[in-house]
Parts: structure tokens; sequence; C-alpha cells
């Protein structure tokens, strides 16, 4: 899979959670676990940040996933914030650890 089909695979997820939180904890531990295709060696620091650093890209550009729980056909989840500043603030911390 590209990264960028990857990047957008997590996406879709977070929106479809119910707890995006929960969700993150998921993706990091897929992140952790992630090899490249060639030569089956584990991906390194710099992609695991590129690719959180696209995702926060795409949700930066997303309006904020209470407003898209808001207008789909299920009920809104409780533990959802009024925007995606948790989200990020989990993914910019998933990205400092990643540098590390």
């Amino acid at each position: 899979m590209k990264r960028s089909e990857l990047v957008y695979s997590y996406f879709e997820r977070l929106l479809s959670a119910d707890n995006q939180r929960d969700e993150l904890e998921i993706i990091r531990a897929e992140l952790d676990g992630l090899v490249f295709t060639e030569s089956n060696k584990p991906i390194d620091k710099a992609t695991k940040v590129k690719i959180l650093e696209e995702l926060e890209d795409l949700l930066k550009s997303t309006p904020s996933l209470e407003d898209l729980s808001e207008s789909a056909s299920y009920p809104k989840s409780e533990s959802t914030a009024s925007d995606n500043s948790d989200v990020l603030a989990v993914i910019k911390a998933m990205k400092a650890k990643a540098k590390q």
C-alpha cells in the first residue's frame, strides 16, 4: 500500500471511530509494526513522522469530527470533541515520540 493510501485509510478510520483516541492508539501500534515492502525492515522514524504529518494535514483541512458526526445518519458520539484539536494534540505527541 502506498503511503498516501495508508494515510487516507487512517483518516477514514478516525472519521468513523466511536472513540478517536482509542483509534489513534491502535494506529500508533500499527505504525510501530510497519515494515518496508521490499526490504521487510521496520519503517524508519522519518517515515513514521511523514505519515503522521500527512494525517495531521488531512485532519486540519477537514471540518471538525463532531460536525461530520452530526451530518451523518447515526447518532453523535458523546466522546467526540467540538473540533479536531484533541485528535491533533495526540498526533502531535505521536510525532514527537516517533522523532526520538
